[in-house]
């Protein structure tokens, strides 16, 4: 118990000095705006996996679509961290259930990528992009 309670203390101190420097506040504040942390009900800053909201966000706001690979993209290049981490984030959920899948069915992993792919196009809200069979974003 005491090993918990001192780690607590550390994290809380460590926090305290990231937050003091007015970066890393703006940046701690960006990454909640974001979605990409939040406090836990022990009251520390936690980690949030990205969820279907905030990758609904990213889509709605034209930054990220359903690429033909079966993965999500962004639809223009940017340097903006947080829609990256989402690109990836979701990217590798994808790609672990893409091969979990492939395997339990017995099909090329090709195969799932495209069925993933014509199932996201299906899904894709009115306004929302996704890449067209010869690469190009095509809005909905």
């Amino acid at each position: 118990m005491k090993y918990n309670y001192f780690n607590a203390i550390l994290i809380s101190c460590c926090l305290i000095l990231f937050c003091s420097h007015s970066v890393f506040a703006m940046t701690l504040q960006q990454a909640k705006q974001q979605g990409l942390v939040g406090e836990a009900k022990n009251g520390f800053i936690a980690a949030v996996k990205p969820s279907n909201n905030t990758l609904q966000q990213a889509k709605q706001q034209g930054l990220v679509g359903e690429a033909k690979n079966g993965f999500i993209a962004a639809v223009k290049p940017s340097n903006n961290t947080a829609v990256t981490h989402l690109i990836n984030t979701v990217n590798k959920h994808r790609k672990e259930t893409f091969q979990t899948i492939s395997q339990s069915h017995d099909l090329p992993l090709n195969i799932i990528k495209q069925r993933a792919y014509h199932k996201a196009i299906e899904k894709t809200q009115v306004g929302n992009f996704y890449q067209n069979n010869q690469g190009s974003w095509q809005k909905k």
